[in-house]
């Protein structure tokens, strides 16, 4: 492509390499992840984390653990975004991951070189939720108030928490799912069709976003600093 600036008078050749649609998602994703990730920075004052969970499968577990017990190591509390989440099914690996408690300090010699578990997140948290939760990502923030672990940000799930049996026919590119897998909550409900309320309930009003600022976000960052 040739380029020309009128106000210099100058001419330079530039070269273009096309993508396809699903590399150009990819990298959208990924800004938008690098974008959160500097709006807690900011908001914190570096003290809070964030991590996006992607899907609930096991690519996404490992995410989630590098980044809490590496990029977040040193931060107070982790921001957990499940929003835009299709599900999968590590609800009960990620809530457990979560509710880490410190039992023991590990001091060689007089010098403290960390706590155990040394595999599990040991400080605060807070999830934030949305329309677009599915399936187990419906089912994670289920497990996460369940267990007592800490507060939901964002705007209500609906009520999509149920496991599909995946058939294989005779024909293996054949494979169809029934969604049978029913989960009861101890208030005698099933997940299924009943809506999960956040703990703090905010819209991202697309005015706002625009302007790149995210409301949910600011809202936990916010509430965790109260702590």
């Amino acid at each position: 492509m040739s380029v020309y600036d009128p106000a210099t008078k100058t001419r330079w050749d530039e070269t273009l390499k096309p993508i396809s649609l699903g590399e150009e998602n990819e990298l959208l994703y990924q800004r938008w992840v690098k974008n959160r990730r500097k709006e807690v920075d900011e908001l914190s004052g570096g003290k809070i984390g964030y991590i996006h969970v992607r899907s609930m499968d096991d690519a996404s577990m490992r995410t989630v653990f590098e980044e809490a017990l590496g990029r977040c190591i040193d931060k107070e509390a982790i921001i957990i975004d499940t929003r835009f989440n299709g599900g999968g099914n590590i609800h009960e690996q990620l809530s457990d991951f979560l509710n880490g408690k410190k039992y023991i300090d590990i001091i060689p010699h007089g010098q403290y070189i960390g706590s155990e578990p040394l595999d599990k997140w040991v400080k605060g948290s807070i999830v934030l939720i949305n329309e677009s939760n599915y399936s187990d990502a419906h089912l994670f923030p289920v497990a996460y108030k369940l267990k007592n672990i800490g507060k939901t940000v964002g705007m209500p799930v609906p009520g999509t928490g149920t496991f599909v049996w995946w058939e294989t026919q005779i024909d293996p590119t054949l494979v169809f799912g029934i969604p049978m897998g029913g989960w009861k909550m101890p208030d005698g409900n099933f997940c299924e069709n009943t809506q999960l309320e956040p703990d703090i309930k905010v819209l991202n009003e697309p005015e706002i976003v625009t302007t790149g600022r995210d409301q949910q976000i600011e809202a936990a960052v916010k509430e965790l600093l109260k702590k």
